[in-house]
């Protein structure tokens, strides 16, 4: 008989739609693989639902807060049904780009310098205030201000003026404490991890760089990813910060680490514990094709790193 895996996606939070894009495809390749199949929205029934279908195995690719933040990990652990992908209390803290910055930091892993910021200093702040709060922290415009909570850039605001500080504000709808960080200019670099019998395992990282000019850009509208063009030694020094980063969270299963690289230093940005799987368009599938697995190859894998 085969086994059933429940795909969990969708939600609540503003990742929905990308988490059920990923559901579609992680749902087909399973199908391809000869397993039963059953793409289960997360809501309020979500156990229920789970009882009713009793699957050997759950995959899920709920994204953000309340979400793959320790939440659904949490659930799926009183549910006592093996799933892929970190433990709860990795989720939550790699879920937390400030959390994850500081143990960074405490270890003497490189990222970008920052500063925590509350509702209650941007309300009482101009944008001269503002200045002065950076000098102080030792650091200068443009800075990039961002709900740590959060991914897929929702909330994320590039402060180079008074105009783009005042926009600030709407990032408070998603954290009363936003992460303030320094912006470190270079090239964009992405590495995707995953656990291969029992290890985790860097793949090769790619390159993301704007569609429309070939060059990396900050906010790009269009990206593209692209074959890296690093040193044997870069990849060396790139590989051994992506697993330690990565032991530090406690991530297991998979994920993904962002990089600047600049001045010949990679500066470490955020990991994710629930990166997309999009064929054609998430990096981490392109990170696993980089390493010779194709998308359908790169799910069974992923399956067999199931924890019980």
């Amino acid at each position: 008989m085969k086994k059933i895996v429940a795909v969990v996606c969708g939600g609540f939070s503003e990742e929905q739609a990308a988490s059920r894009e990923s559901g579609k495809f992680v749902a087909a390749a399973l199908r391809q693989l000869g397993y039963g199949v059953s793409v289960v929205e997360y809501d309020e029934n979500l156990i229920a639902n789970l009882k009713n279908i009793a699957p050997d195995i759950v995959f899920p690719l709920v994204q953000g807060k309340n979400h793959g933040d320790g939440a659904v990990q949490t659930l799926l652990e009183l549910a006592r049904v093996p799933y892929v992908g970190s433990r709860p209390h990795a989720a939550a803290i790699i879920n937390h780009k400030t959390v994850c910055k500081k143990i960074w930091r405490s270890e003497k892993i490189l990222t970008p310098d920052f500063f925590e910021y509350t509702r209650e200093n941007f309300f009482c702040d101009s944008f001269e205030n503002f200045k002065k709060i950076l000098c102080e922290k030792n650091l200068r415009l443009p800075v990039v201000v961002k709900p740590p909570t959060q991914g897929n850039r929702f909330g994320m605001i590039f402060v180079e003026d008074e105009a783009s500080f005042e926009k600030i504000g709407e990032s408070f709808r998603y954290d009363d404490v936003l992460l303030v960080e320094a912006y470190v200019e270079g090239r964009f670099f992405t590495q995707g991890i995953a656990e291969i019998n029992g290890k985790m395992t860097a793949f090769p990282p790619v390159e993301i760089i704007d569609a429309s000019s070939g060059k990396f850009k900050f906010f790009p509208g269009g990206s593209e990813v692209r074959a890296h063009d690093l040193s044997p030694e870069q990849i060396f020094e790139l590989n051994e910060t992506t697993l330690a980063a990565a032991a530090l969270t406690g991530a297991s299963g998979f994920a993904r680490l962002d990089y600047h690289f600049c001045g010949e230093k990679f500066f470490l940005l955020e990991i994710n514990a629930v990166p997309g799987l999009i064929p054609g368009y998430s990096s981490m599938g392109e990170c696993a094709a980089a390493a010779g697995f194709g998308f359908v190859e790169f799910i069974d894998l992923l399956l067999a790193s199931a924890k019980k």
